[in-house]
């Protein structure tokens, strides 16, 4: 699946991932994976600071928004409208949030719906991982919109 050059977006639209290090790591079938340093985004423990971990993971479902749109051809405007973290153990090394993509009919009726109303939502889950075990987990509510 082609990504789009998310990176350079990040770059022009969303100036903290330049200073967090967030980078595309993955995008394919099973959805979508970005990486950062930790370095960048420790806390005074020498871990993820929090902030961090949910600026990352959210914008990781933000991403798999953007980019499932971008596929079928659509230009949108991507919101997070409500969101549950879960903040399971520490993370001490390289961020790295994993956002799954819906089944491919939940997919489709999402991007069915926003070629219909010009307006959709979907659920999505997603997961940040420490010593092979969840660490944080994010429930989030995506709203996209037609691009003016």
């Amino acid at each position: 699946m082609p990504d789009h050059d998310l990176d350079a977006f990040f770059a022009r639209h969303i100036p903290l991932t330049q200073a967090m290090g967030v980078r595309l790591d993955r995008y394919d079938d099973a959805g979508l994976a970005l990486r950062a340093p930790l370095a960048p985004n420790t806390n005074d423990k020498g871990t993820a600071f929090a902030g961090a971990l949910a600026s990352i993971i959210t914008l990781s479902g933000w991403s798999l928004t953007h980019l499932t749109l971008l596929d079928a051809g659509e230009h949108a405007q991507v919101v997070i409208a409500h969101s549950e973290l879960d903040y399971l153990r520490p993370v001490s090394g390289d961020i790295v949030a994993v956002c799954a993509r819906p089944a491919a009919d939940a997919v489709a009726a999402f991007v069915d719906a926003f070629r219909r109303k010009g307006r959709a939502r979907w659920e999505l889950e997603a997961v940040i991982h420490a010593a092979e075990a969840p660490a944080v987990r994010l429930r989030g509510r995506y709203v996209a919109w037609r691009a003016a």
